[in-house]
């Protein structure tokens, strides 16, 4: 989701980042206040007092969302879900939950913190901006009310009940208690997510028709923004359910192509990858493990190198993004596998090759259990038919 951002800190933890497109959003809001909304509430201050002014606004927003997902962070680990971090981008802020919460309470008091959070920013940054006020600072009472109204509206856009927002999220957890069933309440959430993103579409265009075409351009692209989430998080949600009880050793590739750690380079590519059709072979020696060589791997060889250089030399190390275990859960691995880069993951025993794992083995694994349950054969039913076979 997030293939451009740069590691800010850590904070009480977690990894906090920036995505480069928040530096797009913050351009046009120092833009926007120091030109034209901070001159209207407090005229006849310089340009550079503007500019001051929106600068500290735009990373008080900054701030407000950060504290806002970690609110999500530390609740969210407190009922033991694991975090990826928090990072920033053109449309706010997201934590990044590595697995779904176990059930309704968890999910819901980890989507309604983070609206809470956000009207507490507002409420001390209002009782600050009256104090700014009495005592005549007009510049800061104006940055404080800024930062009371953005938070304020943080927190009633994120409680609209559209999934993937807070209470989108509240939506689906208090369907989900009240039928039991997560993928229905997920699927209603999720529709009520796209509904609402066609809403803002189509409000966006009304805006950029009437005259208003950055308002409206803006609208536009929230809007399709909540519908493609939405989706994405609908087929993510039947995935993570499909993979529920299943676990690497259900899908992984069991013979992988192995090559010797002795072989050259021009012997590995013409042997190997050209002539199996293979984009990256593990490269191993009685049946232990040393690393693995794909193209990014060659590359770095100049060709008049090929014969003289061995593929052991090249080899890729093992690290803990690209192995995973026969007995890990199949959800890890898919979620090593989106964020890794390499297209695969071994599976290794130790350091002893078990196995391989790339998206192929993930479509035909979801695809068959996709058929089975189209008639009605579950996974123990359809091991039990074919054992009675």
């Amino acid at each position: 989701m997030f293939p451009a951002r740069i590691r800010l800190f850590s904070l009480l933890g977690f990894r906090v980042s920036i995505d480069i497109s928040w530096f797009f959003l913050a351009f046009y809001l120092v833009l926007t206040l120091s030109t034209r909304y901070f001159p209207e509430q407090v005229p006849h201050l310089g340009l550079r007092a503007y500019i001051a002014m929106a600068v500290i606004g735009a990373a008080g927003l900054f701030l407000s969302i950060i504290l806002h997902e970690l609110a999500h962070a530390v609740v969210a680990r407190g009922f033991g879900l694991p975090i990826g971090g928090i990072t920033l981008f053109i449309f706010g802020g997201v934590a990044e939950l590595k697995q779904e919460p176990a059930n309704p309470r968890s999910e819901f008091w980890v989507a309604i913190v983070g609206p809470v959070a956000s009207i507490s920013i507002a409420a001390g940054c209002f009782v600050a901006a009256i104090g700014a006020e009495a005592a005549g600072l007009g510049g800061i009472e104006a940055v404080l009310a800024f930062l009371t109204i953005t938070n304020t509206v943080l927190a009633l856009f994120n409680l609209v009940p559209a999934f993937p927002l807070d209470g989108g999220r509240v939506l689906r957890s208090l369907i989900w208690w009240r039928t039991g069933n997560l993928m229905r309440a997920t699927r209603i959430a999720c529709w009520f997510g796209t509904g609402f993103g066609a809403l803002l579409v189509l409000s966006g265009f009304a805006l950029f028709v009437s005259g208003d075409r950055l308002g409206g351009s803006w609208q536009v692209l929230i809007g399709l923004f909540l519908a493609a989430a939405a989706s994405q998080a609908r087929n993510q949600t039947a995935t993570a359910l499909s993979l529920k009880d299943a676990t690497v050793a259900d899908l992984m590739e069991r013979a992988p192509l192995s090559a010797p750690p002795g072989i050259t380079v021009a012997e590995l590519v013409n042997d190997y990858l050209y002539r199996l059709n293979r984009k990256f072979v593990i490269i191993a020696g009685d049946g232990q493990a040393i690393g693995y060589v794909g193209p990014e791997q060659i590359k770095k060889v100049p060709q008049s190198q090929w014969n003289e250089t061995y593929a052991r030399a090249i080899a890729a190390s093992f690290t803990h993004e690209t192995v995973v275990s026969p007995a890990a859960p199949a959800i890890e691995a898919l979620r090593k596998l989106q964020s890794n880069g390499t297209g695969h993951l071994t599976v290794l025993e130790g350091s002893k090759l078990a196995g391989t794992v790339s998206e192929a083995n993930f479509v035909n694994f979801l695809s068959v259990r996709e058929e089975l349950a189209c008639i009605g054969a579950g996974p123990r039913e359809a091991g039990t038919a074919r054992t009675g076979g």
